[in-house]
């Protein structure tokens, strides 16, 4: 019976850590997903991993108030993960918002049910063609994956809070900026161009009314950019999806 009760609290706490990735990660955390399937594959996940999992040094408290501390720490665990994940789907947003604001889509938005957010309308189609290109190359088994991985480094139970790493997670924010600029620039530099000529036209041909002309012209080109540039903005995915890994796995080494 106390083997029985050990395996018990070590899959409770397994499965609190996979809650936080479920609850956190994009895609794996969207509305869309409906709840019952989250609690499925958590418990699924934690069903598969707590039986290969090295025996502990040390057996879990029994106490309801240290058991409860071990499994906000292992919450933690799956929630910086899903943080860290997240930042890379918010520079698309990012991106949206400024070409939104330069093709006068700006005054549009539109509800996103996967982030309970209102995104703009760009924003919200290449948010789209990221999450579609994410499963396409299993981003979402290489989350679990991740998570999976993190046993070996942190064992159960054995989360330490580190200010220094909790910093480091912030200045990785700046990232989502960076990345965001470089999805709006084939978008941005065009409307430049545009915005130049019909300002040129203004000084030639005073009778042109802009904001009757202009208007259609910054959308329909907007509109034709974004299709031309997919190739480049699946490019530039790979590139941000990564460096998404990469921090994770930084995450994980600085938490270990």
């Amino acid at each position: 019976m106390v083997f029985e009760a050990e395996v018990f609290k070590l899959f409770v706490l397994v499965l609190i850590r996979f809650s936080g990735l479920v609850v956190s990660a994009p895609v794996l955390g969207s509305a869309n997903f409906p709840v019952i399937g989250k609690i499925g594959l958590a418990a699924l996940c934690a069903l598969l991993v707590t039986p290969v999992l090295p025996a502990l040094e040390q057996p879990l408290p029994g106490e309801p108030i240290q058991f409860a501390l071990l499994g906000a720490g292992e919450l933690l665990i799956g929630l910086m993960i899903g943080f860290v994940m997240t930042l890379t789907f918010a520079a698309i947003q990012v991106g949206g918002q400024i070409a939104d604001m330069q093709t006068g889509f700006g005054l549009i938005n539109v509800f996103n049910p996967a982030l309970e957010t209102q995104f703009p309308v760009f924003g919200f189609f290449l948010f789209i063609l990221a999450v579609l290109y994410l499963l396409v190359i299993n981003g979402h088994h290489l989350m679990i994956r991740a998570l999976v991985s993190t046993f070996d480094k942190i064992p159960v139970g054995g989360f330490v809070a580190r200010p220094a790493l909790m910093g480091e997670v912030a200045t990785w924010g700046s990232a989502m900026f960076y990345d965001g600029v470089l999805i709006a620039a084939p978008v941005a530099g065009a409307m430049l161009l545009a915005y130049s000529t019909l300002g040129l036209l203004s000084r030639v041909v005073p009778q042109i009314h802009l904001f009757v002309v202009g208007f259609p012209i910054t959308i329909g080109l907007g509109l034709l950019i974004v299709g031309l540039a997919a190739g480049v903005y699946v490019a530039i995915l790979d590139g941000m999806f990564y460096r998404m890994f990469q921090s994770v796995e930084s995450l994980i080494q600085g938490m270990s």
